[in-house]
């Protein structure tokens, strides 16, 4: 493993283990504030990936490949969204996802190794690039987030307040 490498993995772990940390407390549903996480984390993403010194070539593969795992990304996200639980205290609505719907970023990680073991044998190296994971974690907390705002639109919207009558 390069240096390179290795301070990829430790980068990507490092902002897992703060994701996970945060979707398991409970956080006042403020969709200002949690959309800025997908909105950065993909323009970092993209950023890596476009400005990178030897931004290596992007071929069909990649690009399959890169939508596959953006695809994949955005269902695990509304999984995670589906299975988040949402509460009411002092008249906030809070949210959390839960362990349970944390266990799915196993799911996502072990398919983000399979497709780089892939890509890397078969030559897609646009793929495996730091862009590319970073991207691939928007991409999951957008689709988390677009779920979580439906649900929370349902719970606090004005047919919300015409049941509670």
């Amino acid at each position: 493993m390069t240096s390179n490498n290795l301070l990829t993995a430790v980068l990507v772990i490092a902002i897992l283990g703060w994701i996970i940390y945060r979707q398991n407390q409970w956080r006042p549903f403020d969709p200002a504030r949690m959309w800025r996480g997908p909105l950065v984390l993909g323009i970092v993403g993209v950023v890596l990936f476009a400005s990178s010194d030897n931004a290596p070539a992007v071929h069909t593969v990649d690009i399959a490949l890169l939508v596959f795992e953006g695809v994949l990304g955005l269902a695990v996200g509304a999984l995670m969204g589906v299975l988040s639980k949402f509460s009411r205290q002092d008249g906030q609505l809070m949210v959390r996802t839960g362990v349970v719907a944390s266990a799915l970023w196993v799911v996502l990680i072990a398919v983000r190794i399979g497709v780089d073991v892939v890509a890397v044998d078969i030559g897609a190296s646009a793929v495996v690039s730091v862009g590319a994971i970073i991207a691939l974690l928007a991409v999951n907390r957008l689709g988390r987030m677009l779920v979580i705002s439906t649900r929370a639109e349902r719970l606090t919207g004005p047919r919300a307040m015409v049941r509670a009558d």
